[in-house]
């Protein structure tokens, strides 16, 4: 046991229920062996119970307050919805930040299209070594690679029109600052950070809502200011309970900039119908009484961590499903 003596033991699935049982997780709205069957085949026991870390727990005990396994599956289901959406609206945004860059670099008199990328490679150096990384290996973008190096792998055939295929969204990211830093102009650049973090927490089937009671990296956290002063300045928003409370959880400020940034960027008349039945079709998912959402409201009466950022995330979507459908609206952002 010697260097393993305070590593937690494997537990089989009969040990895991055993374990919740001495936790005080109930099994009341959810039968012993349908909870085996559902640790086998649907989730895993570390993930699944990560979701507990929304509930109080005694200090001395060990012991958790109102906690029913059903409980803990239906917020491992809810992430899972939650994890699409975010990856669907993040794909959108990712693509429409480039279109958007392309059109101005179009625009841009002073800018031939190489010589951002030139500057860009001497600073990313990483960026440059995941793009030659992909030549001669089983890629979709081995070819693209392939046709715009020369034999000694200069990268300086390179346009941004092309190296935007390329890079990790990341790496897009910086190459996006760098541009918009060079040829000042309307960007997102204030929001990119939160869209990342969520973005990839959910590409990598991260547990979102496992941090609603006690946030994950607070200390590194940081608000974006521009999004902290549009929502204290419309008297529609202002108007939320604990509107500054909920926007200093990560998750939810990230969530909550990932929904305007998407809204924002997609409110061009070529896309706007398109933003506007997603945004609906989110609204119902989450916000009306048929929506899956609601399915099991009554799991988390009792939990006052879960009902505040689920009725906070509701009225901001609920005001941008509106706002998409007011002719005099226009921007977000």
């Amino acid at each position: 046991m010697g260097e393993h003596a305070n590593y937690k033991i494997k537990l089989n699935v009969e040990e895991q229920i055993e374990d919740l049982k001495s936790k005080n997780v109930k099994f009341e709205s959810y039968d012993i062996e349908e909870a085996k069957i559902f640790l086998q085949y649907n989730n895993y026991y570390f993930k699944l119970k990560s979701y507990a870390r929304n509930y109080n727990i005694n200090p001395s005990t060990k012991k958790y307050y109102n906690l029913d396994f059903s409980y803990l599956v239906e917020l491992s289901e809810l992430d899972m919805y939650i994890r699409k959406i975010i990856l669907e609206l993040g794909l959108d945004v990712e693509h429409f930040l480039k279109v958007r860059l392309m059109n101005d670099l179009s625009n841009n008199l002073n800018e031939d299209g190489y010589s951002i990328v030139n500057t860009f490679l001497q600073y990313y150096h990483n960026a440059k070594k995941d793009i030659l990384s992909k030549a001669g290996k089983y890629s979709f973008c081995s070819d693209l690679v392939e046709k715009h190096l020369d034999e000694g792998n200069i990268t300086n055939k390179w346009a941004l029109w092309n190296i935007v295929e390329l890079l990790s969204f990341g790496n897009f990211m910086e190459l996006y600052i760098l541009y918009y830093q060079t040829y000042d102009s309307f960007n997102y650049i204030p929001y990119l950070k939160s869209i990342k973090f969520i973005r990839n927490a959910a590409a990598h089937n991260n547990c979102i809502l496992s941090s609603i009671k006690k946030p994950n990296s607070f200390e590194k956290f940081r608000k974006t200011k521009e999004l902290t002063n549009i929502l204290g300045m419309d008297p529609e928003l202002k108007k939320i309970d604990n509107r500054e409370g909920m926007m200093n959880n990560p998750v939810i400020h990230d969530f909550v900039a990932l929904l305007f940034v998407y809204n924002d960027i997609m409110k061009v008349s070529t896309t706007k119908d398109i933003r506007n039945r997603k945004m609906h079709d989110i609204k119902i998912q989450f916000c009306d009484d048929e929506g899956r959402f609601k399915k099991n409201k009554l799991y988390f009466t009792k939990n006052p961590y879960i009902k505040s950022a689920y009725d906070f995330v509701g009225q901001i979507i609920i005001y941008i499903d509106k706002k998409n459908y007011n002719p005099k609206h226009t921007n977000f952002l």
